[in-house]
């Protein structure tokens, strides 16, 4: 069963600027996990620091396994291709940042 990220994340959820791309942007596969990268996806790593270190541990530990949940699929597409491009898609850097604030955590 799909997680609801409003659910999962209660009041927290407005603690994000939510950042807006392209959805065609995203491979298919990795559709589901908009949400999140509409939530993480900030690219000043201060700023998504910051709200990486607010984050209540429940939150924390889901956006982990998210990742580690799909991790090769994320390999794929952000390794891949596009990572060469001089100006990547909105949806690329915001699930690169979602990928890295799973990292600081």
């Amino acid at each position: 069963m799909e997680k609801d990220i409003k659910t999962e994340y209660g009041s927290f959820i407005s603690e994000s600027p939510a950042v807006d791309f392209d959805v065609n942007d995203v491979p298919v596969n990795l559709r589901h996990l908009i949400p999140y990268a509409r939530f993480w996806g900030i690219s000043d790593d201060l700023e998504r620091e910051r709200l990486a270190e607010k984050a209540p541990e429940h939150i924390k530990s889901s956006l982990k396994e998210l990742i580690r949940d799909n991790d090769d699929s994320l390999d794929d597409w952000l390794a891949g291709e596009e990572a060469s491009y001089p100006d990547p898609s909105d949806a690329y850097v915001a699930f690169s940042a979602m990928r890295m604030a799973a990292d600081f955590m």
